[in-house]
């Protein structure tokens, strides 16, 4: 139980630093203004698994390979969208090939279509947080100016009540 604790304590630190960095909190805003996004690619994804993986069951079940069950294959499917491709199931028939190569096909422009509306949303976020540091930067200049000429005025007016003392 307390090595439990002394990791939750870990990770708990390592919360409280990032809300001391600026650039960590905009990739959060950053995920929270893509978080329709990001839920639209997930029901993607998950159709795209199970469509995948269904087709490649049935094409593929009749070989002698690791086609198994619709779940073994959905691992397929996942592993193949991801572009990992670890290579432990592969197709073996050439219906099988067929709709791998279709998979790997639509998957990269399923992975590059939302990243496009990501970064848009990423760079303008990123313009908002530099002109916001920007505006913060200007407006502690003009306090400091402000509180400068203040200090010399006193000081001004301080030297002046001396001399006719």
């Amino acid at each position: 139980k307390q090595w439990y604790q002394r990791r939750v304590r870990g990770i708990m630190r390592v919360m409280k630093l990032i809300r001391h960095s600026k650039r960590l909190i905009l990739m959060g805003r950053v995920i929270k203004d893509c978080l329709s996004e990001l839920t639209l690619l997930l029901v993607i994804w998950l159709m795209g698994v199970l469509t995948f993986g269904t087709v490649m069951y049935y094409i593929e079940s009749e070989q002698d390979n690791n086609f198994d069950s619709i779940l073994h294959s959905c691992w397929w499917a996942v592993v193949s969208i991801s572009t990992v491709g670890y290579g432990d199931m592969y197709p073996k028939t050439g219906l099988g090939k067929l709709v791998g190569s279709c998979l790997l096909f639509i998957s990269m422009v399923y992975l590059a279509l939302p990243m496009t509306v990501i970064v848009s949303k990423f760079n303008k976020a990123f313009e908002r947080f530099k002109e916001d540091e920007q505006a913060s930067t200007e407006a502690k200049e003009q306090f400091r100016s402000i509180l400068n000429s203040k200090i010399h005025s006193s000081k001004s007016l301080s030297k002046m009540n001396n001399s006719t003392a």
